[in-house]
């Protein structure tokens, strides 16, 4: 208890320094590097101890990552500085939801496959005006296993947006990824309790692995399935089809 008492103060101290550093930079109309600051920070606040293996793309990047924890956040924004894509339901989340707002998250109606397009057409816009963006294809969390990507959001990139890439992160969180997913079916702040009280420093490795190149002959399927297979193959894993 001590040590998840002493890291959730940690966070609120925090959100205390960040936000109001955050809103003088945009009070300024500056931008503000504090979300990727505090992002960062907040990972290790939770405990987790980050190597990053590869070069983040140069200039606004759409950023593809396979998905296990609520904790892919923090660690892959903290590595990017990039804005995400969330469900809608994100957007009602205690504090959590706020602070998504205040960082330029992308809301989406994940159950809404027949919107996909217009999705895609929020995201480029985001890229057009020089934000690079994170998401997580694989469309939901799954335990340790790699699921196969839906490329409806691929389509953000394509065709081409000027000077933008289009780069896969694979996060590794080695033999602690059992106690480190979000499993099914479990409440947030209970999940977030047990991380937060684990002992130790929890390593992660994140790896910027090569952008793919896309051009105007480029199909969002190509780059989706491209993505997958890097991904994959810095992991190690399969992609597990049956549970798509």
């Amino acid at each position: 208890m001590p040590r998840f008492l002493f890291r959730c103060a940690w966070l609120v101290g925090l959100i205390l320094v960040c936000v109001p550093l955050h809103l003088l930079w945009r009070l300024f109309r500056l931008r503000s590097p504090w979300p990727r600051r505090f992002l960062g920070w907040c990972a290790r606040a939770a405990g987790m101890r980050a190597t990053i293996i590869g070069e983040r793309a140069p200039g606004t990047v759409l950023f593809a990552a396979n998905h296990q924890s609520w904790m892919d956040i923090l660690l892959i924004g903290g590595a990017t500085g990039a804005s995400f894509v969330a469900k809608e339901s994100v957007r009602k989340w205690p504090i959590a939801g706020w602070l998504a707002t205040m960082v330029g998250t992308i809301y989406i109606a994940n159950s809404d496959r027949k919107a996909a397009g217009a999705q895609a057409d929020r995201i480029r816009q985001a890229l057009e005006s020089g934000t690079s963006v994170a998401f997580f294809p694989e469309g939901k969390l799954d335990n340790a296993t790699l699921l196969p990507f839906r490329p409806a959001l691929f389509g953000a990139a394509i065709p081409p947006v000027d000077h933008v890439m289009v780069q896969p992160i694979a996060i590794d969180y080695g033999e602690d990824s059992q106690d480190l997913i979000w499993p099914s079916g479990t409440h947030a702040g209970s999940n977030a309790k047990t991380i937060f009280a684990r002992p130790g420093l929890d390593d992660v490795t994140i790896y910027l692995l090569d952008p793919i190149p896309i051009d105007e002959h480029s199909h969002r399927r190509d780059v989706s399935a491209a993505c997958e297979d890097a991904i994959a193959q810095a992991l190690g894993a399969s992609v597990n089809r049956e549970a798509a």
